[in-house]
């Protein structure tokens, strides 16, 4: 009977061992490929692991400089984890004031900055309203953005904007990891297709014409000044 049990422990080892090896090889996979259809989107296109080695694509776009990067986000125990892309453009003139606007929030956004922020602001009526609007020091003007927010979360997987000084970062839900597999293994394996490049260009518009319209109003404040 024993050497039956031992048997069987046996096999179970072997079997999550290779169960788990596939795993990761499937997980670096699909990262070494997530940005395969967007590098040709962007001009001077560089890639790179970041400090979780995870992958970062940068480059240029329309006049700015721009990365994409991802975030796994295994924080929330009862939800199958989203895997969230992060669209930043850096300024070409730095502005005025922050912003978070961050919708549903569920209070383990770890990467973003405002967890760390003080300045909390109403919501204006026009925007959603299961959000958190909060802003360090200053506020960025409202009212540069405020044409913009009702379309750009009408798509329920845009989850935040980001304003700051030197850059602009959208955050958007581009997968969930495969249901099964987490809730048996709580193992977050995201399927190994390349995200759209028609959705990432689609948000590299949006955040460049939000970052267009504050360096605007800069540049017309700093006209009126002189």
């Amino acid at each position: 009977m024993n050497i039956v049990v031992l048997l069987l422990l046996i096999v179970m080892t072997v079997m999550l061992y290779r169960k788990y090896s596939h795993a990761v090889h499937y997980k670096t996979d699909a990262r070494g490929r997530i940005f395969d259809e967007c590098s040709p989107l962007v001009t001077n296109a560089q890639q790179r692991l970041d400090k979780a080695n995870l992958p970062v694509l940068e480059g240029d776009y329309d006049g700015y400089k721009v990365s994409l990067s991802i975030v796994e986000d295994t924080l929330g125990w009862r939800k199958v984890p989203p895997l969230w892309l992060l669209v930043k453009v850096e300024a070409n003139v730095h502005s005025t004031g922050t912003l978070d606007f961050i919708v549903r929030p569920s209070n383990n956004e770890f990467y973003s900055p405002s967890w760390q922020w003080n300045g909390n602001l109403a919501i204006p009526a026009n925007w959603p309203q299961h959000a958190i609007l909060k802003y360090q020091h200053q506020a960025a003007d409202l009212a540069l953005i405020n044409t913009f927010i009702p379309q750009l979360f009408v798509d329920a997987n845009m989850k935040e904007l980001l304003i700051m000084p030197n850059f602009t970062r959208l955050t958007y839900m581009v997968k969930q990891a495969e249901r099964g597999e987490y809730l048996i293994m709580r193992n977050a394996i995201y399927e190994n297709t390349p995200i759209s490049s028609s959705v990432v260009e689609a948000l590299l518009k949006q955040a460049i014409a939000i970052r267009l319209n504050i360096e605007n109003s800069e540049a017309d404040a700093l006209i009126q000044a002189a």
